[in-house]
């Protein structure tokens, strides 16, 4: 009340409170002007993050095509709930969505395959929406891992000295001092990925420990390191950075409706992380762990990650999130400087290495049809290097160009066999979009029946006025009547 009532006082005294007056009226449009911009480019901004996010299929099954998510990056990647050697349910192929600061932000569209298969079990890409799909996802790039030869020790190896997968590992129980040595596989999206090359107190994920631990509360005794070169588990990867993390240590796991829960401890390390999973694919709903991880910097980080930050993968039937911090600098200048540098990156000559490199080289990288125009160009220009250079940059325009006009015709056809498809799946398919109970389809005809009938209401209330009024005229005859005859 007090803002209101001082103006209207002021107004008796035109010598001291006039120019106040004046010049808060003319501020106050400018100040209004101000805020106004600043909401317009917020909201210019937002709009243009919220468009950088990419739609993706977000199911269960190579083929599948049901619902949908938006992040940063569409995926394919593989789970198969497990704890330990034991498998707690079927590996599937989940498709779904990867987010978060921890992921990188020039991923490149790729898949990887292991030796000798024809399905992959990771691929990332953003280049336009529902790229994970079958069909789009074959047209990617495609990077082949190898397997690895690890050291194989315990009760899971059998009579086999040696073991071949993903990762090799070397797990030990510090409460029973029980070691085991073998092979595992990534089992769950983006966790394991970013623990490569690392120890871990307790294991990121329930797939590292093979059987030295039963429950949640042994778990929390076990140390775990993986690896991704042959033979590197023959003996404990050796820690030789400086462990100045302090982190909490903790596990969670929900079986079968059934929480088991560890006491929390503390541990130190080079990074202190978090893992969650929630799924409804096998025995495992839930797994939550609390620890700490220092690397060995023998093995390189991922492209798609960076050293911090969180990492989250969503689909229909599985979320996982993981996240990594440390106050240490250090560190993570170690981690970035382990990161893994693509082939396809790494091959692309920059500009000092063009000019050191021999023609023949830099021919190498095109087809046949290219090696012969970038000659053409070559052989009037001279044999200088620079002459050689600039017609090397003229070839990979003129690539670059063909290959952008082979893009877009690709782009229309598959938007014209998508809208096929869409037509034909909403043609045939039937949608359970309804939350609330459907009543049955209401006729065609009963627009019509519904006219009529209000036709005919209208038509009583007419009449039934009609005879009203003529029974009011009659009324009135008789009662003059009766004035006039008894007057």
């Amino acid at each position: 009340m007090l803002g209101y009532c001082l103006p209207l006082h002021a107004q008796h005294n035109t010598h001291y409170t006039a120019p106040p007056t004046t010049q808060k009226a003319g501020k106050m449009p400018k100040t209004k002007w101000r805020l106004n911009l600043n909401l317009v480019l917020l909201i210019f901004i937002a709009q243009i993050q919220i468009s950088e996010a990419v739609k993706c299929f977000d199911c269960v099954g190579m083929d599948c095509m049901g619902s949908f998510c938006e992040g940063d990056y569409c995926m394919i990647s593989q789970y198969a709930p497990r704890w330990g050697s034991a498998r707690w349910g079927e590996p599937e192929i989940v498709k779904g969505c990867a987010k978060g600061s921890m992921l990188a932000k020039d991923v490149r569209d790729h898949c990887e395959f292991a030796e000798d298969s024809d399905e992959p079990f990771t691929c990332f890409c953003n280049g336009k929406d529902l790229c994970n799909s079958r069909k789009t996802i074959r047209k990617v790039e495609r990077e082949d891992v190898e397997l690895v030869q690890c050291v194989c020790n315990g009760a899971h190896c059998r009579n086999d000295k040696t073991c071949i997968g993903e990762l090799c590992t070397f797990v030990k129980n510090h409460k029973t001092k029980q070691v085991e040595q073998g092979c595992t596989n990534a089992s769950v999206p983006l966790i394991e990925r970013r623990a490569i090359g690392s120890c871990m107190a307790p294991p990121i994920t329930g797939a590292m420990h093979h059987n030295v631990a039963k429950d949640a509360v042994s778990l929390l005794a076990v140390e775990s390191c993986i690896c991704g070169t042959d033979y590197c588990n023959s003996e404990k990867p050796s820690i030789s950075v400086p462990e100045k993390e302090k982190c909490n240590a903790s596990v969670e796991v929900t079986t079968m409706g059934t929480q088991t829960r560890s006491k929390n401890i503390s541990c130190t390390g080079e990074f202190c992380f978090t893992a969650s999973i929630k799924s409804k694919l096998g025995v495992m709903s839930s797994y939550r762990i609390y620890g700490c991880a220092s690397f060995t910097g023998e093995d390189a980080l991922p492209e798609e990650l960076d050293p911090t930050g969180c990492a989250i993968f969503t689909s229909e039937s599985l979320e996982t999130k993981t996240c990594f911090k440390t106050s240490d600098r250090a560190a993570v200048g170690r981690a970035l400087a382990s990161k893994q540098i693509p082939e396809s990156k790494a091959s692309k000559p920059t500009k000092g290495k063009s000019s050191k490199s021999k023609p023949k080289q830099v021919e190498v990288e095109y087809d046949d049809e290219e090696e012969e125009e970038e000659e053409k160009v070559e052989k009037p220009k001279g044999k200088s290097l620079k002459n050689r250079e600039k017609a090397a940059e003229e070839a990979k325009k003129e690539e670059k160009i063909k290959e952008e006009e082979e893009e877009e015709e690709e782009e229309e056809r598959e938007e014209e066999e998508k809208e096929k498809e869409e037509k034909e799946e909403t043609s045939t398919k039937k949608s359970f979009i309804f939350q609330k109970p459907t009543q049955p389809p209401i006729p065609d005809d009963s627009n019509t029946t519904m006219i009529t009938v209000f036709v005919l209401i209208i038509i009583c209330i007419l009449g039934s006025g009609i005879v009203w009024k003529f029974e009011l005229h009659k009324k009135l005859r008789r009662s003059n009547y009766d004035s006039v005859a008894g007057g």
